[in-house]
């Protein structure tokens, strides 16, 4: 079991029953459900985009409608996640 400071993650991504959670120089993987770290992780720090992705808000260096630029990756925006990511987003980048 390793312990992960929340201020290492870039992102986490769903994989079936499986999470993935990239740092910024490593990838660690969990039988884990995406719903259940979502709702154990900080609202303030960390914002689900896509039925299959969290993003740290410290680590997005850019986005548009679609998609979130995080350092070495770009995560799709999720249809049913617009509205609420662009709130959020727009609220916190003015």
């Amino acid at each position: 079991s390793i312990v992960l400071p929340k201020s290492e993650i870039v992102y986490i991504e769903s994989q079936k029953e499986y999470i993935r959670i990239q740092t910024l120089d490593n990838s660690y993987t969990s039988k884990y459900a995406i719903s259940k770290i979502e709702s154990e992780l900080d609202s303030e720090r960390f914002l689900r985009v896509h039925r299959s992705f969290i993003v740290s808000l410290e680590r997005i260096k850019a986005f548009d409608d679609h998609s979130i630029e995080l350092p070495g990756k770009s995560i799709p925006i999720g249809g049913s996640y617009k509205d609420a990511v662009a709130s959020t987003l727009n609220t916190l980048f003015k």
